[in-house]
């Protein structure tokens, strides 16, 4: 059984390190202005979610494998072409947000990042977008008293 060499990817870890202080630095500084569990609703989860999120991604830096120059896949044109178009999806979700509706942008979206992703089962293309937007949606109303514009819900 060959043994497989460890090393410490110290750049994400150092970033992902940093990002994790951020959001405690943020947190504790929002806890110090109020303790109302009104102002805290959002950031108090987020903050331990990226807390957990931070504990699992360091593990995983501190024990990546070595792997050799030529075993190492490299990215391809096709895979650029995904960032670029998830990034664009993204953009255009943004832009579109406030004149299409939150639930038709969410649940445009939601398509398309499927699509880009390499998703081709029609039936979780067609389930899955409107489920997540109807709960993006619902769960916005229940947390934030402010009326955001939507087309169908």
């Amino acid at each position: 059984m060959p043994t497989v060499r460890r090393r410490v990817a110290w750049a994400p870890l150092i970033l992902v390190t940093a990002l994790a202080g951020i959001a405690v630095a943020y947190l504790l500084n929002a806890r110090g202005v109020s303790l109302s569990p009104q102002n805290l609703l959002l950031l108090q989860p987020t903050a331990w979610l990226v807390l957990v999120l931070w504990a699992v991604m360091a593990w995983g830096f501190l024990r990546e494998p070595v792997v050799a120059e030529g075993e190492a896949p490299g990215e391809s044109w096709a895979d650029f072409g995904r960032v670029v178009a998830m990034v664009a999806a993204f953009g255009i979700f943004i832009l579109s947000l406030e004149t299409a509706g939150y639930d038709i942008a969410i649940w445009a979206f939601a398509l398309v990042a499927l699509w880009i992703g390499g998703e081709r089962n029609w039936i979780a293309l067609a389930a899955f977008p409107p489920v997540f937007a109807l709960a993006v949606v619902l769960g916005f109303r229940l947390l934030v008293p402010y009326p955001f514009p939507t087309t169908l819900l």
